[in-house]
């Protein structure tokens, strides 16, 4: 499962200089008449949608991949730099019920490891993954 992006990161540096190229030219001209402040807030604002198209970027790879095995249920998770592996046990797993329509899928083992899976999904498709993976650990390994 892999979070869906409207943007890629080609099109998040052409969005930055479609808006910051007016802003640059309008601030330019009040440089020209003396207001030099009007620069500084122009630089102000740039750095902020920077930082805003910088974090949306950060995290355009993240991904939940889970991977069962005749006996173990391994969940790798990648959010932003940082990535997550846990392996947990098939027979101990259990699917947690969920908080409500909207509440993301949880895993928990008898060693208290809790993993939250579905959170790139909509309610339908974390429903027909929830189902999926309940069958799962039912039926053990195939």
């Amino acid at each position: 499962m892999q979070r869906r992006a409207v943007l890629r990161r080609p099109q998040l540096l052409l969005l930055f200089a479609t808006l910051c190229g007016p802003t640059v030219g309008i601030s330019m001209v009040f440089l020209y008449f003396g207001y030099w402040h009007m620069l500084a807030y122009a630089l102000l604002e740039m750095a902020a949608l920077g930082a805003c198209l910088s974090h949306y970027a950060r995290h355009l790879d993240d991904y939940d991949r889970i991977d069962i095995s005749e006996s173990a249920i391994v969940v790798e998770q990648r959010r932003g730099r940082r990535r997550n592996r846990l392996q947990l046990d098939l027979w101990t797993t259990r699917l947690l019920p969920p908080a409500g329509d909207g509440a993301p899928i949880r895993l928990n083992d008898r060693h208290d490891h809790t993993v939250v899976l579905g959170g790139f999904l909509g309610a339908a498709e974390r429903r027909h993954l929830a189902a999926e993976l309940g069958q799962c650990l039912r039926s053990g390994p195939s």
